[in-house]
């Protein structure tokens, strides 16, 4: 399996790395300062004044005016950073390739539900109605991370994220001829249901698991006949796929125990 990458933020990362670096640069005082601006507003819900930040950061307030010009300097800056998706596409493409395609898919979709649910805090915290225009990050992308300056105007957003979009379909591998749908559209409808089950807004305080968002985008939620078409039982299907068997619902008489039978306790 992957390294457990997707609940660390780029911000945990670049502490990591600073606290065995030198004393900080002007660049990396940047880069602390966007972090700070960031999980303060996660983490108080609002926009973070100026005299937080510098307590936060450990700095004189008048430390950050020698680095931004403004608060609104800081905040735009903070935006560009939290929104990049080079990170993310760092997290994917460290997904074990070796993987069943339901363990794949299930370590894409909880890397892609840790990316959503910070997301929809910061946007709420910066009371954004909508994602800011990102821009290509071609050279985050080189990089694994977010570069400064490397955000702006792209008219192709397509084009601008394919480098991620490719991680992303690189994932189904030679998997592809086990699906009904094409490989975009599975990636498609699972960013959909992942979406949706993980919106506060949406969910009703219940998150679907990314094991749930799997295995109803793969499976469904119906109970099966104990074959399917092509004669391959489901309980085979499901296990080739990477799934638990005994978290099938019985469709048939004798199905539970069979599947129970499939694997000791």
């Amino acid at each position: 399996m992957m390294e457990d990458v997707s609940t660390r933020t780029e911000p945990q990362e670049r502490r990591e790395r600073s606290g065995r670096a030198a004393p900080m640069s002007r660049d990396d005082r940047r880069d602390a300062l966007v972090d700070v601006f960031v999980e303060l507003a996660h983490r108080e819900g609002r926009k973070p004044t100026t005299s937080e930040i510098a307590q936060e950061a450990g700095v004189a307030e008048g430390t950050i005016f020698r680095v931004f010009a403004t608060k609104e300097a800081l905040e735009r800056e903070a935006v560009q950073a939290a929104f990049c998706p080079a990170p993310v596409r760092r997290r994917i493409a460290a997904i074990d390739p070796a993987g069943t395609l339901r363990e794949r898919l299930v370590d894409f979709t909880r890397i892609l539900q840790a990316r959503f649910t910070e997301v929809f805090g910061l946007m709420a915290a910066l009371g954004l109605t909508e994602p800011p225009n990102r821009g290509p990050h071609l050279a985050c992308y080189e990089a694994g991370r977010h570069l400064r300056g490397e955000s702006g105007d792209d008219d192709d957003h397509v084009a601008a994220h394919q480098p991620l979009l490719d991680s992303i379909h690189a994932l189904l591998g030679d998997d592809e001829d086990l699906l009904v749908v094409s490989a975009s559209d599975l990636v498609h409808r699972l960013r959909l249901l992942t979406f949706s089950g993980s919106h506060p807004g949406i969910t009703d305080g219940r998150v679907l698991t990314p094991e749930e968002i799997v295995d109803t985008v793969l499976f469904g939620l119906v109970r099966r006949p104990l074959t399917t078409e092509s004669g391959l039982g489901i309980v085979e299907l499901y296990e080739q796929l990477g799934g638990n068997a005994r978290r099938l619902a019985p469709a048939l008489p004798g199905q539970a125990a069979y599947a129970h039978d499939r694997r000791p306790s």
